[in-house]
């Protein structure tokens, strides 16, 4: 099985999600949005390719690959012997502008 390994910029989102979820829900509500996210985390050591290519998804080059679990996107690379988790995205946030640069055109434009 493969190990795991989290980016410094996803152990900082950890703590503002924790922060938040604890503030507007309750541990209860954190508790649970935690143990979804972890689960589905620890899937990936033995599942890795579960989670979609930004590769051939968004045609960029990259070696991502992105998770949706409690209303965010996680996303992970996998090298030989590691799934290295990258960061974490709410599903409100403009994920492709924070992490690849790109701003999508919106319909109204």
């Amino acid at each position: 099985m493969k190990k795991l390994a989290y980016s410094p910029h996803y152990k900082e989102k950890i703590v503002k999600l924790r922060k938040y979820l604890d503030f507007h829900f309750g541990t209860q509500v954190r508790r649970k949005v935690f143990k979804e996210i972890d689960e589905r985390i620890h899937l990936l050591q033995r599942f890795e390719s579960m989670g979609i290519s930004i590769r051939e998804v968004y045609d960029i080059d990259c070696n991502y690959f992105c998770v949706y679990v409690a209303k965010n996107y996680v996303f992970y690379r996998v090298d030989s012997d590691t799934v290295y988790i990258v960061n974490i995205y709410n599903e409100r946030e403009d994920f492709m502008q924070k992490m690849f640069g790109i701003e999508l055109v919106k319909d109204d434009e």
